[in-house]
């Protein structure tokens, strides 16, 4: 006989940081270097992780996502304020915090057009996973999609605005570099 699986109420299942950080752990080789760091007033990191190239500042969406939204960047912040603080905590071979960071955030639901915002608004890379957990409060099952991934406000390299340039046929027309970004820019809205 199958299991029919529905699905739970978050507010039941006390453990969604273990079962998502299981996740992480089995599905992207990532250790999980702490749980819950940090706090609610100056900034909170539901998962601090690693998978040997980033570090990952992992943040689980339980009400709404702008609320998630905010505790992420709040969370970045503090761990951008504290860094020093945090590597004499952790040694390196247990996490190593020079490592380029990310953002991960994991909600059920997300708004429209989430990715170009993200894009416009964030100086590090933001992964977005949708979630759902399925089956009973003392037996659930995860169910974990990739949305993908926003580039942050990374800029394209020298190079890549000469080779523009070039392929534009703009090459004489003197623009600066903020002035085809920004060109570039209004031409992705």
């Amino acid at each position: 006989m199958s299991r029919i699986l529905k699905p739970v109420s978050l507010q039941g299942v006390e453990y969604v940081h273990q079962i998502c950080a299981q996740y992480f752990m089995e599905e992207h080789g990532m250790k999980i270097a702490e749980y819950n760091l940090g706090n609610t007033f100056t900034g909170n990191i539901d998962l601090l992780a690693t998978d040997g190239e980033s570090v990952f500042l992992v943040t689980i969406n339980k009400k709404d996502f702008a609320g998630a939204l905010l505790r992420s960047f709040m969370g970045l912040r503090w761990f951008n304020e504290n860094l020093d603080f945090l590597m004499r905590v952790y040694p390196p071979e247990d996490i190593d915090l020079d490592l380029p960071v990310r953002l991960i955030i994991l909600s059920q639901e997300f708004p429209p057009e989430i990715h170009s915002i993200l894009n416009d608004v964030c100086s590090v890379p933001v992964q977005l996973y949708r979630y759902e957990l399925l089956g009973s409060v003392d037996d659930p099952d995860i169910f974990i999609q990739d949305i993908g991934i926003s580039k942050g406000s990374e800029q394209p390299a020298k190079q890549d605005l000469d080779e523009l340039r070039k392929e534009l046929g703009i090459e004489d027309a003197g623009l600066s570099d903020e002035e085809i970004l920004e060109f570039q820019s209004a031409m992705k809205s």
